[in-house]
């Protein structure tokens, strides 16, 4: 049977020499979460979710119209840019929204928190894209599809193969 996890994870860390600055574990439902992790993204939120027009602002400052398109919405983390990673409520689906357009772009970055944690472990460390590529396919081959968050992030790998 697989080790749970945050075991596997702060072996990881240990293997990389990362024991001293370990990221804590934060649970969300059934999952955990690195309360930190490269690729300069966060999950503090994920103990607590709430809809993003409770996060961002008030909610007196949302339209009906975009309380009822963000209503799906949970905001679990952030990425390094402050743009909230989500989970949409009915599919399950992590999502990350722009905050500079107002949320309207959503770019998708896996298919379930389960495929979240187990894609970030693949990335601690990691300098080939073809290896995170290849770990990305067995974890979640959606994760792959062009445009998608961890599309981005195997560009910036040291080989970009």
């Amino acid at each position: 049977m697989t080790k749970p996890f945050a075991d596997r994870w702060a072996q990881r860390e240990r293997e990389l020499g990362l024991e001293e600055i370990a990221s804590p574990m934060v649970i969300f439902g059934s999952d955990v979460l690195p309360m930190s992790a490269a690729p300069c993204v966060t999950f503090s939120a994920a103990a607590k979710p709430a809809p993003v027009f409770e996060v961002f602002a008030s909610p007196e400052d949302w339209t009906a119209d975009d309380k009822i398109r963000l209503a799906p919405f949970l905001v679990i983390g952030y990425d390094g840019a402050g743009n909230p990673i989500c989970i949409e409520k009915n599919s399950g689906e992590v999502a990350l929204l722009d905050h500079e357009d107002h949320f309207k772009t959503r770019q998708f970055v896996n298919t379930s928190v389960t495929q979240l944690a187990e894609s970030l472990l693949a990335y601690m460390g990691e300098d080939s894209s073809a290896r995170f590529k290849s770990a990305l396919a067995r974890i979640d081959s959606n994760a792959l599809q062009e445009g998608t968050f961890w599309e981005c992030e195997i560009k910036g790998l040291n080989d970009d193969a």
